[in-house]
């Protein structure tokens, strides 16, 4: 009783951001899922033996059922993690830029 009424009390959970979700990577496509998703199929992969199928829903709704072994990567994927990805590679391109002898092409 006591557990029920403090679940009931405790502030809720903040919801799942839109922003940032896990992407699950297979050989032929990636699917966002929640942090739930990624974590529930982490632990699926694995189980000893590991299963041959996964079936999951994406953020969208749809459900997939792919084969466990092609199943290659799982990522988060924030908003911040995100724009510190771009910033990084536009950093990177303004060093290319800048190392390049005048009347060399631009990409």
């Amino acid at each position: 009783m006591i557990n029920r009424l403090k679940d009931y009390f405790d502030d809720p959970r903040e919801p799942e951001s839109q922003d940032d979700f896990f992407e699950i990577e297979t050989h032929y496509n990636y699917f966002a899922v929640s942090r739930e998703t990624a974590m529930e199929i982490e632990r699926r992969l694995a189980q000893l033996p590991p299963p041959r199928w996964v079936a999951f829903r994406d953020r969208a709704g749809a459900v997939h059922r792919v084969i466990a072994a092609h199943i290659y990567r799982i990522s988060e994927c924030t908003m911040e993690q995100r724009a510190a990805r771009r910033a990084f590679f536009r950093a990177r391109r303004q060093e290319d830029k800048a190392d390049r002898r005048p009347g060399e092409d631009d990409d």
